[in-house]
């Protein structure tokens, strides 16, 4: 993966940014699925107003209050994020941290498998793990199959 230096910290190329209604209450959320608390910027009052969590080099996320205008909540975007070793093992220590599995374990057609999480402000995130390639062919006929169901 390509990173940009900016200052003392290596950002990947690619860094989401969400909109949450508790600063707080979400750096602790994260922290419980292996996320670090990498950055937090005060505002004039106090309260956090960019906060920035990491993973590792290439998992980062920067969140945000409902201020200036942006409100939190899904828009049909959910983050696709490669499980820290095995997903089984990732999965056990998500959900022995009180994290809410919000669709299950899966081996997916595609070769992946996968659990998804959901934040409170509506927010969706899948890990995964390869399992097992796949062919075209064979993901065509899992496709056709899951039509006509």
């Amino acid at each position: 993966m390509t990173t940009e230096q900016t200052s003392s910290v290596t950002y990947p190329n690619l860094v989401p940014s969400i909109v949450v209604r508790d600063v707080p209450a979400t750096l602790e959320w994260f922290n419980k699925l292996g996320f670090a608390t990498v950055f937090t910027m005060p505002g004039p009052d106090g309260s956090i107003v960019h906060a920035e969590v990491a993973r590792d080099a290439d998992t980062r996320l920067m969140l945000g209050p409902d201020s200036w205008g942006h409100t939190p909540g899904s828009t049909g975007m959910s983050l696709y994020i490669k499980a820290d070793g095995s997903v089984d093992a990732y999965h056990d220590r998500v959900t022995a941290a009180g994290i809410a599995v919000t669709e299950p374990l899966t081996d997916q057609f595609w070769g992946d498998r996968t659990f998804t999480v959901e934040h409170p402000d509506g927010y969706r995130f899948t890990f995964w793990e390869h399992v097992r390639d796949v062919s075209p062919e064979e993901m065509q006929r899992a496709m056709a199959q899951m039509a006509s169901s």
